[in-house]
């Protein structure tokens, strides 16, 4: 592990959060931590941090002898909140192993935005069960998808984000990863599971949101109430964030931002110098949500500044690179009342260079299609099209026989983080043109879970060689290598 970058910066404990009892209170995971140090070095060569520890001890703080509800957990819910990269798997998976092994019969619930991400917390329990023998003596299998069953009766499932999926479930601790996409009904679905019980927990661990992040917004009002009144209302809450929702100039205040807002930073596990590279590199929106870990005050945003897209136009004396991996781009307009075509290459050294190639006026699916046959004869790697305005005209190409990638939405996602990195980071070439220029500087991104895509409804103006331009940095990027590349 390195130095830590700020010495006055401690990964424990965060800026906020809900304060103990007592300086040395007890908790459900103080048994439990040997083993836990043991298990984690077995499974995966690595133990958690000291931090997430001692995040894990807050979380699970028991009532101390001579309380009413003495040995029985503090909390009811728990909201944890840090930037992006700092092992919010490790502590959800960890929470869920320490409920099963704490529990006879204990039912632990993941739950996420979707599938996968809740299976990312399932899969990493998982590999810690089966990495200790053990403790995988307690357990009757361990599946990648059928859930965790121990010899006891208590099992592990991964349900579906949905109110039906967990109707009738007596849960002991529900699991929320990326919190701040979940509905709310859904943790209120949670909680009623838990069914008021002693010592049963919802536990939800997330980057910051947005305004449209209803329920994380409901959460943070819970836990910044919680802090305020001493945990009256059985809320935990811990959330690490920059002091402000900007990106500094400089990288000495950017760097300690970052250690505040990341305790894997703080503690030195994180490399500052390359996180602080792959800051600059995003747009910062991005970089101040899941970086510093500040909300966004709304979910659109400019997709690039002018002055990035400018930069990137080709010298007047240069010209579109020959006997380059080539393809062709093709976005319209809804109803298409205007299409763009835009050409996309790549030089042996690597670098992208776009220009536009045409822009039409209210053009039938006839005339894109003979178009797209005239420029077949340069021998494309592929010739991509939107799929939602123009997937007539991909299917006509591909009864021709003509390689043609349809872009999805997901393809729209891939392709305008692709652009915006390429642009921001200089690899990208480009003619120059009025349209593009005109379109890029009223081009406006929205988020997309926890992505983002150019918005064509809002953008102030039409966005389709914008459009057409991303698709084209993909199409390069997926499409096979075409044989007989020719020049353009």
């Amino acid at each position: 592990m390195s130095v830590p970058p700020f010495a006055d910066i401690e990964a424990w404990p965060p800026p906020r959060y809900t304060p103990p009892l007592t300086p040395d209170f007890e908790s459900a995971f103080d048994p439990y931590a040997k083993a836990f140090a043991i298990a984690w070095v077995m499974a995966f060569s690595y133990a958690l941090e000291e931090w997430q520890v001692q995040l894990i001890r807050a979380v699970l703080e028991v009532y101390p002898p001579g309380h009413a509800r003495a040995g029985q957990l503090r909390w009811q819910q728990a909201v944890i909140s840090l930037g992006r990269q700092n092992g919010k798997t490790e502590i959800a998976a960890a929470l869920g192993l320490w409920r099963l092994l704490s529990k006879p019969v204990a039912l632990v619930i993941g739950i996420a935005s979707n599938a996968d991400q809740a299976g990312l917390v399932y899969d990493r329990a998982r590999r810690a069960i089966d990495g200790n023998p053990e403790i995988a003596r307690m357990f009757t299998r361990t599946t990648e998808t059928r859930g965790l069953r121990m010899v006891a009766g208590g099992s592990y499932k991964i349900k579906a984000a949905r109110s039906a999926a967990l109707q009738g479930l007596p849960i002991d601790l529900g699991l929320v990863d990326e919190l701040h996409l979940l509905r709310r009904a859904l943790w209120g679905d949670l909680l009623s599971g838990t069914g008021g019980r002693p010592s049963c927990l919802v536990a939800g661990i997330t980057t910051a949101g947005d305004s449209d992040s209803e329920l994380l917004l409901d959460l943070y009002r819970l836990g910044e109430q919680s802090i305020a009144d001493g945990g009256a209302a059985r809320v935990f809450f811990a959330a690490w964030e920059a002091p402000e929702a900007r990106i500094p100039d400089d990288d000495e205040t950017l760097g300690r931002w970052l250690a505040i807002a990341n305790p894997a930073v703080a503690s030195g596990r994180t490399d500052l110098e390359a996180l602080i590279t792959l800051v600059r590199t995003k747009p910062p929106t991005d970089a101040v949500r899941y970086h510093l870990n500040r909300f966004l005050t709304s979910t659109r945003a400019p997709f690039i500044e002018p002055a990035l897209w400018m930069r990137a136009a080709r010298r007047p004396e240069a010209t579109f690179p020959r006997a380059a991996r080539l393809v062709f781009s093709i976005d319209a307009t809804p109803g298409l009342g205007f299409a763009s075509i835009v050409a996309t290459a790549r030089t042996e050294s690597g670098e992208v260079h776009s220009e536009l190639v045409a822009s039409l006026r209210a053009p039938s699916i006839d005339r894109l299609l003979a178009l797209c046959l005239h420029l077949w004869r340069f021998r494309p790697a592929t010739i991509a099209v939107d799929g939602y305005t123009l997937r007539a005209l991909g299917k006509r190409l591909a009864e021709r026989g003509i390689p043609t990638m349809t872009g999805s939405y997901s393809d729209a996602i891939s392709a305008t983080a692709m652009l915006y990195r390429l642009i921001s980071t200089r690899k990208l070439v480009h003619g120059g043109d009025p349209l593009r220029t005109a379109q890029m500087q009223r081009a406006t991104r929205k988020n997309a879970g926890d992505a983002f895509v150019i918005s064509r409804a809002d953008s102030g103006t039409e966005v389709d060689a914008i459009k057409a331009t991303a698709l084209g940095v993909l199409a390069l990027e997926v499409a096979p290598a075409a044989t007989g590349v020719q020049v353009f």
